[in-house]
Parts: C-alpha cells; sequence; structure tokens
C-alpha cells in the first residue's frame, strides 16, 4: 500500500505545479477549502449528493445537498433533527452523522451523550425522505440507541457492506465504559439496519507511530467493498493538536470473516500532513457525477496555534484512485487555494436535485 502511495506524490505534485503556473479558467475550477467543519461525510443517491453534519448552526443535525459535488460548497444548510429532553443521553456532543440510504429509507448514525463524555454511546435516527422528518429509531432501546455486545465507550458509527454481503457496523471504542485510552476500531454483524448481532470484535488497536502522535487513538472509521475486498479507513493520533491527525487503512484477507481480527492488515499513513495542510483526516469518497472520477472528501485545517486544533478545520476534497486491488491511493493533500479542475461531468449546478 505504501509503494502506491509513494509513487502518487510526484504525479500529484507535477499536476498541481502545471495548474499553478497556468491556471484553469474559473468556471471549469474551484478552491479548497469548500467551507467550515470537520467529520465529512458523503452519499449519492439517484445523481444527487447529501452531505450531512453536525454543529452546522440551525440543527443538532443537518444536511445539504446538491447535483453537483463542488455545488456543496454553496448548498444551504437544511435541519433534519433537533433532541427535545435537555436531559437525554443523547442531546450533547452529537458527532459526527452519517446520513445512510439502505432498503429505501433513509438512516442518520451518530454518537452522542449526556454533557459528559465519558458516556458516548451510538444512535440512529430513521425517516422516509432525506430531508425528513427524522424520529429517533426504534431499537428497542431508549433515543434510538443502537446497542451492541460490549457496552463499552463509542463513537464515530458507519454502517456498510462488506465483500461477504453482510452489513456491518464500525466504531471507535475503548475497551472500558469510560473514554480511557486507548481507542480502537470495533467491529460488529448488523442484522438488519437497527439492530447489532453479538460479537463485538476489535479489529485493531493503534501500535504505531503515526497513530500515537499525542494519545493512542484511531477514530472515523469508513468500510467499503471495491474489486471484491474490504476496506475500512480510519483517523489515528489526537484531533485536538494541530498537526496530530493522520490516515490509516485496514484490509480484510481475501475470503475471510470480517469478524476475523487476525484478517486484518493495518498499512499508513496513506494520507498524511504535507506544506501548510495539517492534520487531514475522516477521508469519505465519491464518485464524480459522471461517473468517471473518485475524489477524497477530508478535513484539515491551516493553522498550527488553534486550540483545540479540530475548530479550526475546513472541508476540503481532491481527485484520487483506487489500485487494482481497490485499495485507496491517495497522494499528498493540495494547498489551499490551488486551482483544482471541476469533478468530471461537474459544472458547478445550483444545490436543487
Amino acid at each position: 500500500m505504501l509503494r502506491h502511495f509513494r509513487s502518487a506524490v510526484p504525479v500529484l505534485a507535477a499536476w498541481v505545479l502545471s495548474l499553478s503556473s497556468g491556471a484553469a479558467p474559473a468556471a471549469t475550477s474551484f478552491r479548497n477549502p469548500l467551507f467550515a467543519g470537520g467529520d465529512p461525510w458523503i452519499t449519492r443517491v439517484d445523481g444527487v449528493y447529501y452531505y450531512s453534519a453536525s454543529q452546522c448552526g440551525v440543527a443538532d443535525v443537518c444536511i445539504k445537498h446538491s447535483r453537483s459535488l463542488a455545488g456543496l460548497a454553496h448548498a444551504p444548510w437544511t435541519g433534519i433533527w433537533n433532541h427535545t429532553d435537555d436531559k437525554a443521553p443523547n442531546a450533547r456532543d452529537i458527532w459526527a452523522p452519517e446520513l445512510h440510504h439502505i432498503d429505501g429509507r433513509w438512516y442518520v448514525y451518530y454518537a452522542a451523550d449526556d454533557g459528559d463524555n465519558d458516556h458516548h454511546r451510538l444512535y440512529v435516527l430513521v425517516a422516509d425522505r432525506p430531508e425528513g422528518p427524522y424520529a429517533e429509531a426504534d431499537t428497542g432501546h431508549p433515543h434510538g440507541a443502537l446497542a451492541e455486545a460490549s457496552g463499552h465507550w463509542a463513537i464515530d458509527p458507519d454502517v456498510f457492506t462488506a465483500a461477504d454481503g453482510k452489513l456491518y457496523l464500525t466504531w471507535s471504542c475503548t475497551d472500558h465504559a469510560d473514554s480511557r485510552f486507548p481507542q480502537r476500531i470495533c467491529l460488529a454483524q448488523m442484522r438488519d439496519p437497527l439492530h447489532v448481532a453479538a460479537p463485538t470484535v476489535a479489529i485493531s488497536t493503534p501500535t504505531e507511530p503515526w497513530e500515537t502522535r499525542g494519545k493512542p487513538i484511531q477514530e472515523g472509521p469508513v468500510g467499503y467493498t471495491r474489486a471484491g475486498h474490504t476496506y475500512i479507513t480510519y483517523s489515528g493520533s489526537a484531533s485536538w493538536i494541530p498537526n496530530d491527525y493522520a490516515v490509516g487503512l485496514l484490509a480484510l484477507a481475501p475470503g475471510a470473516s470480517p469478524l476475523d481480527a487476525s484478517a486484518w492488515r493495518k498499512s499508513g499513513p496513506i494520507f498524511d500532513h504535507h506544506g501548510t495542510v495539517y492534520g487531514p483526516g475522516s477521508v469519505v469518497f465519491a464518485p464524480s457525477p459522471d461517473g468517471r472520477q473518485w475524489w477524497n472528501l477530508y478535513h484539515a485545517i491551516e493553522r498550527l496555534d488553534c486550540q483545540p486544533a479540530y475548530r479550526c478545520r475546513d472541508i476540503r476534497m481532491q481527485p484520487m484512485h483506487f489500485d487494482a486491488a481497490g485499495a485507496p491511493v491517495l497522494g499528498v493533500p493540495v494547498e489551499a487555494g490551488v486551482a483544482l479542475p471541476l469533478p468530471s461531468g461537474d459544472q458547478a449546478q445550483t444545490h436543487e436535485p
């Protein structure tokens, strides 16, 4: 995996240099950052990109949508859910909501607590339309709690279909009821979008220098299947220290069960700080409007004096590709302000679907 990463660096550097010497026309280019924020999530359904977030200023959980990938930069926020009980266990610290379209319904998976980080757990909302109305899902637990076997501290839930065709939940976990380190990557199979089957398996622990900067942390996992292989990207190291964050990759051995922790192989960092782009992380991949390209959406910061660093994050995107086995090749983060060509088939249309 690192071989592909290194080979992509001179190619991307030459591409950026050519853009700098002869900038693309404004009508066919865009510049990072797109907008302020962190922990990006995007999904595309029927030609429309849906981006979900918390702390957007209009509701606890919000979305924006556009038929143009670059057009998300100017699309307005729509609030889709607010908590109604200030004392509820999911009323505070709502983190990294992911909007998923599964079997015709819309689900938002997120982490929340009651104001005490040690109480962070996983929750899910459900609706029949992307704009809602959303309700706390009937999971059999109060407030739509997405209960898993360990009952331990948990954040950053993601659901995905592995190469075996089954639905899985992955998230950042500890081995305690509270937030004591290390934070690891956990995995469990799902019976359906609202219920987690036992067991919970810890498939990775932070051990490498690039995932133990500041604190031993693995978080923000995103699973996907490509070319018959199953992968999980994740972010390593402390999010509150400006230049710590980096991206790692877990690859499942072909034919192995995702619940076999020994079958996962770690590599990285596959995306790390470069130039004045600090702390890149929380990568998520989206196709261009015509399906001819893939793009990496991520957050990063430009300042080293921001404390905590996550308050200065912004959202960026740049082209990427997959190698023959389906592993992501991300290159290096492009400096802010560099003119990049619009995604293939993207006319920077309005946000209207």
